[in-house]
Order: C-alpha cells, then sequence, then structure tokens
C-alpha cells in the first residue's frame, strides 16, 4: 500500500518544541466551502503551528475580486504561514484563479523558499488545482484535509435540491447559497467519466510531495457525515497512485486542533 498511514494517536508525539528541522518556509492556508480564512484561528490550527515555531504572516483576501492584504513583513530565516480568503462559493477553477493571484503576491516576498499549499475541505481540491494549472509555481508539499478528492454525494443532493422549487424560494429562508453554489456542486459531484473531478484526476500532477489528512471513520457521531473517507484519500487519484501519503485523524469534517498537530508532524517528518 503506498504512503505511510499514521494514526492520529501516534501524532501527539514529539509535535511540539523547536522547529529548526522545519521542511518549507512559506506555508498558503486555504479554507474550505461556507468557511473563511478565520476558520484556521478557530480551529486552533495556527495556534499548533505558532506553538512549533511558524510565524503567522497575516491573510491575503480577494474580496470584490482585487487583492486585499494585511501582512506582515516577513523575517528571513522564519517559517511563515499565510491564510487565503476566497469566495468559497465560486466554481473551483474560479476559486484557483483567485488563489494563483495570492500565491504570487505571497511567494514573491519569500523569494528562493520552499512552498506549501494547506487546503481544507473543498480547499485541498482547489488548491490541487491550482498546482496543475501552474507547475512552474513549483509547489513542494499538498497536505489536504478532509478534502472531497473523489467527489461527495452531498453535493449531489445540493444540486438536486437548487433545481426544484425549493431553489426559488432558497433567497427568501436566508438559503441563497444554495443557488449561488450551484457551478461549486456540480465541481465537487462524485468522479464519473467527462465531469470536472474526473478531468482533474487523471492529468498529470507536477512532482510534489501529496499528504491527505483523511478522517478516520468513527462512530456516525464522530465520523466525517460530508465527504467520504475513501474520497479524501489521494492515493485513489489516478494520476497519484504510487505518489501519495494518508494521515488518518478520527474527527468530524470541520477543522480541529488535531488538524494542526497533524499538520506539524507531517511539516517535521520530511
Amino acid at each position: 500500500m503506498p504512503g505511510p498511514v499514521w494514526m492520529a494517536g501516534l501524532l501527539v508525539l514529539g509535535l511540539f518544541g523547536s522547529f529548526s528541522s522545519a521542511w518549507a518556509d512559506v506555508m498558503i492556508l486555504v479554507h474550505g466551502y461556507f468557511s473563511d480564512d478565520k476558520s484556521w484561528d478557530e480551529s486552533g490550527v495556527t495556534t499548533s503551528l505558532e506553538t512549533a515555531g511558524w510565524w503567522d504572516g497575516g491573510r491575503v483576501s480577494t474580496a470584490g475580486g482585487s487583492i486585499q492584504e494585511r501582512v506582515k513583513i516577513p523575517t528571513p530565516g522564519h517559517p511563515t504561514f499565510y491564510r487565503a480568503d476566497l469566495p468559497s462559493e465560486a466554481p473551483i477553477e474560479l476559486q484557483a484563479s483567485f488563489l494563483k493571484r495570492i500565491s504570487d503576491r505571497i511567494f514573491a516576498k519569500h523569494p528562493g523558499e520552499k512552498r506549501i499549499l494547506v487546503g481544507h475541505s473543498a480547499g485541498g481540491v482547489v488548491a490541487r488545482l491550482l498546482m496543475v494549472l501552474h507547475p512552474e509555481l513549483k509547489i513542494d508539499l499538498l497536505v489536504t484535509i478532509a478534502a472531497p478528492h473523489l467527489g461527495t454525494d452531498k453535493a449531489e443532493v445540493a444540486s438536486l435540491v437548487g433545481s426544484t422549487p425549493l431553489g426559488m424560494v432558497a433567497p427568501m429562508i436566508g438559503a441563497d447559497t444554495l443557488n449561488r453554489s450551484q457551478h461549486l456542486y456540480a465541481d465537487l459531484a462524485r468522479e464519473r467519466p467527462g465531469n470536472f473531478l474526473y478531468r482533474l484526476n487523471h492529468q498529470q500532477h507536477p512532482k510534489a510531495r501529496y499528504v491527505a489528512i483523511v478522517r478516520k471513520e468513527g462512530t456516525p457521531l464522530s465520523g466525517d457525515m460530508t465527504v467520504p473517507s475513501w474520497s479524501q484519500d489521494l492515493r485513489r487519484v489516478a494520476a497519484l497512485k504510487g505518489q501519495a501519503e494518508t494521515v488518518a485523524v478520527v474527527a468530524g469534517h470541520a477543522l480541529n486542533r488535531m488538524d494542526g498537530r497533524a499538520l506539524v508532524h507531517i511539516l517535521r517528518s520530511n
């Protein structure tokens, strides 16, 4: 079976302290659907990174289509993370185009440093598409967290509901995201010949380290009710067979502090 699988219970060992062996220097965190850049702070992921020696570089947003920065001056020699704020209801390819602009802006501040993308949920698919479309970015490591690489039936259900009369009344009940997200739902439908994920998963991927943090199947109350664990596994992506790794974490779909610990472990394990 390609790639090691580390159980979540082992991740708590040796994760904190000095980060002198950090494998990469600049990292961009990409949030998922119906979320924003604050999810990384609220979940405790950024706290884990800071405890391990990473510096908080701030955020870069594409609100209104223009780049808006709230970042700090980089400090040479310190690994730094940034948060990308994307229009999460937009199609995957449009989000990837925004992420390209953000990445260009951030990487220009860190010339010659190794590059990481980390994406939660749909953000993991956005980050992977960016790498496929722009191999010249030379991303060194992609980490995805509970990402629907092979799709999810939940997106198909939402798409179906949006095509019914309920879609017409959605704005009246505060659920207008249902209509705004129809293209995104189509992108995240389960992989089948001809659809978005099938095309992405069969394209050549650039050389890099690919790691998926996968929700381990647990009880109905502890498992991921949004994206099945098999869909989160990058080893199942046709273009990455034999090239990806998996880390198992028992949790629901949302980001949590354990993801931060798992991420630190991945960064230190190279």
